[in-house]
């Protein structure tokens, strides 16, 4: 059977979302599924067509920027081409121009799958507003025209701006993480970047986007300072420059350079490298801001390898915390908590760790592969 992915972004561009496809694409294909994929050409760079990790991908021109999206002249012809010699179409949202390609989908009588991962939350401006209406008309018709929709928790369907209209479509799945390991060399390398003094170790792995609050955690650097001393330092993994966020780093800058002395930027891992980095860290924290953040899969990514967790009180996101007893949920945009929890966790470490085995068993990637699999031969 042959899948068609549509998606904003790709790889090379890290995110929850082109994560999930790549994780979810690769198990398929092990499965005998042929997957193609179907992004912008976010980088002029890029080539239009390549062969990566074992999947076709095939990237669209864009005429003109908006936001974090894509004036894409070029996409229907690409989709119906694209469709004519694929069985199922599989839009990942959120996408401006997935209604595209689900009306071509419908004329084609092909089967349509979304997997709905968030909904945007954009910064202030009314131009921002404007561009978040739209979104949601859009994703709106395309789960109009949708046969199934996959979410990844019935804690953040349930607070949705959309899915509650469309419950009878909707299944709850948990995103497909597969268990990290550590790779001995990798860790030696990221560990020389930690000053040998360090006692505690504060992870944060996410690109630094509106959404992921970042400037909450490093308002909580003089309270940590304050309750443990100088020996601790904050690792950050992800790009630091992620496309459209130009205003919001420029924002949390000046917090950044004021605190540098605890904040170490390791950029962009390579997937088989993040157990290793998980591997250095007596806490991970996600103090997400809004419900463009709906799971947090580092979490659990974490959690596999015994670190416990502080997360925001997020529909979606306070669920890995929930189900293993893991860490810490704290209120939004709320410093002090956020203070007060690290500390909790890092001075009482041993009452949140869980065995391996418990996480696996909850967040199984066999388990969500079986039902993506049942989904897919759905009459």
């Amino acid at each position: 059977m042959r899948l068609l992915f549509t998606s904003t972004y790709y790889l090379p561009y890290i995110s929850g979302l082109t994560v999930y496809i790549s994780r979810l694409s690769g198990e398929l294909i092990k499965k005998g599924y042929q997957v193609n994929i179907l992004a912008s050409q976010h980088q002029k760079d890029l080539p239009s067509e390549e062969d990566y990790q074992g999947i076709k991908v095939f990237r669209t021109p864009y005429f003109w920027r908006l936001s974090k999206g894509f004036i894409l002249p070029l996409y229907p012809y690409h989709v119906y081409k694209l469709l004519q010699n694929n069985d199922i179409l599989i839009i990942n949202l959120p996408q401006f121009e997935g209604f595209v390609s689900a009306f071509i989908a419908k004329i084609l009588k092909k089967k349509i799958i979304c997997i709905y991962n968030c909904e945007v939350y954009l910064p202030k401006g009314w131009v921002n507003r404007v561009i978040e209406k739209l979104l949601l008309l859009s994703t709106w018709i395309t789960l109009q025209l949708a046969d199934r929709v996959v979410t990844y928790t019935k804690d953040y369907a349930e607070s949705s701006k959309l899915l509650p209209q469309f419950w009878k479509k909707v299944t709850f799945l948990y995103p497909p993480i597969p268990a990290p390991k550590i790779q001995i060399l990798a860790r030696k390398r990221l560990l020389k970047g930690i000053p040998p003094a360090t006692r505690y170790t504060i992870g944060f792995a996410a690109r630094l986007t509106a959404e992921k609050g970042i400037e909450y955690l490093l308002a909580s650097i003089p309270g940590l300072r304050k309750r443990l001393g100088e020996n601790f330092i904050i690792l950050f993994i992800g790009p630091e420059h992620p496309v459209g966020e130009e205003k919001y780093f420029r924002k949390i800058k000046p917090l950044m350079d004021q605190n540098r002395k605890y904040l170490k930027f390791l950029g962009v891992l390579p997937a088989e490298e993040m157990g290793s980095f998980y591997s250095l860290l007596d806490v991970l924290i996600l103090p997400s801001v809004n419900s463009t953040e709906a799971f947090g899969m580092v979490q659990v990514e974490a959690m596999m390898l015994g670190v416990p967790v502080v997360a925001s009180d997020l529909p979606g996101v306070r669920v890995p915390i929930q189900k293993t007893g893991m860490g810490k949920i704290i209120p939004i945009k709320n410093t002090s908590a956020l203070v007060e929890a690290v500390v909790d966790v890092l001075l009482h470490k041993e009452k949140f760790i869980r065995s391996r085995a418990k996480v696996e068993s909850e967040f199984s990637l066999d388990k969500t592969i079986r039902d993506y699999l049942e989904i897919l031969r759905e009459d």
